[in-house]
């Protein structure tokens, strides 16, 4: 029996049962093996992968290794790690079944991430990850025909595509109506520096006249009272000479 790794409830993740295991009868006679198969057992997945280190220290031809490194690097959430791992696992001198499982676990990975990247909302990645699962799910079945586990991941992954590209084709409509209403409130600012700008001019342009019109009636107001001091100069002038006229009479 494999390590399952199922999608459930819309949402991937990964369930180990327990007296699973990927290993031969032989090869699950390493000490290091068996270890690491007890320990994913217990959910303890750094340990296990430990463990599983040193078996394929002892045993590098072991590909079903590879598998269940991956499913303890997975279970710590190192997805990179184990996606190497299980295509290293997926290699053809692997055993058919140790194959199957490693591209269904792949698969999961890809479909881990995707969701992950969903729920950022990077629609984009996330539809290409999935695309990726699929892939690893169609991989599977072309190894293993008939897995009921493979086949309702793929569809599930298909159906996740198309609900990433509408989310994609959604958030690319609410982004450029926001660029729009971007694009508006700047032209509406722009406008209305404009409108400033011109009051301001006009303001300018009123005060400049009412300092002329204040000067010139400062200018006017000089200019009669200029003349009104000719005028009294002028009317002094003329008593004064009067005044010496009637004096001369006199004499």
């Amino acid at each position: 029996m494999r390590w399952s790794a199922l999608l459930v409830c819309c949402a991937a993740a990964l369930a180990f049962p327990a007296g699973a295991s990927a290993w031969t009868p032989l090869r699950a006679e390493n000490p290091n093996a068996k270890r690491g198969n007890q320990l994913m057992a217990e959910e303890q997945y750094g340990p296990a992968l430990e463990a599983y280190d040193e078996a394929a220290r002892e045993l590098p031809e072991a590909r079903a290794l590879q598998l269940n490194r991956g499913l303890a690097l997975l279970g710590q959430d190192l997805s990179e790690q184990a996606k190497e791992a299980f295509i290293a696992a997926a290699d053809p001198s692997a055993a058919p079944s140790t194959r199957a499982d490693a591209y269904y676990d792949l698969g999961i990975a890809f479909a881990r991430e995707g969701d992950a990247l969903s729920q950022q909302e990077s629609y984009e990645e996330s539809s290409a990850h999935f695309r990726e699962a699929v892939d690893a799910f169609k991989r599977s079945l072309r190894v293993r025909p008939g897995d009921r586990d493979a086949a309702w991941n793929l569809e599930y992954a298909l159906k996740r595509i198309r609900e990433e590209e509408e989310k994609q084709e959604q958030q690319e409509q609410e982004q450029e109506q926001e660029q729009e209403q971007e694009q508006e409130q700047e032209q509406e600012q722009k406008q209305k520096q404009v409108m400033e700008q011109e009051q301001e001019q006009e303001m300018e342009q009123v005060m400049k006249m009412e300092m002329e019109q204040v000067m010139q009636k400062l200018k006017e107001s000089e200019t009669e009272k200029e003349e009104q001091q000719d005028q009294e100069k002028d009317c002094q002038q003329i008593e004064e000479k009067a005044t010496k006229n009637q004096k001369k009479s006199l004499l």
